[in-house]
């Protein structure tokens, strides 16, 4: 049983590491449209959009609007920072001690 709970957290915690990654390469292929507008732009769009999008409301808009800097993908980035550094330690050691 412990090993496939090592083999859980590390499956997600590589999901939460490239999750981060497709982040980030959307936030740089933001600054060249030639790209964004490519096959692979709109795929990485249609996989990173829904997440980030939670954050692009409310004051982060207005934020956007006045400045024309988006931040809303480092606050997603943030986000899943927190939930692998400290959500996915926390419930696997629950887990662990449930199951041994």
């Amino acid at each position: 049983m412990l090993t496939f709970l090592t083999f859980l957290y590390r499956l997600l915690y590589f999901i939460c590491e490239a999750y981060s990654l497709l982040i980030i390469i959307d936030a740089f292929m933001s600054w060249i449209p030639a790209i964004n507008e490519s096959a692979v732009g709109r795929w990485i769009d249609r996989i990173v959009n829904p997440f980030v999008n939670l954050f692009r409301q409310g004051p982060i808009l207005r934020l956007i609007y006045a400045t024309g800097i988006d931040i809303s993908p480092m606050i997603a980035l943030f986000v899943i920072y927190f939930v692998q550094s400290v959500a996915l330690g926390w419930l696997f050691n629950i887990l662990e001690r449930i199951f041994l």
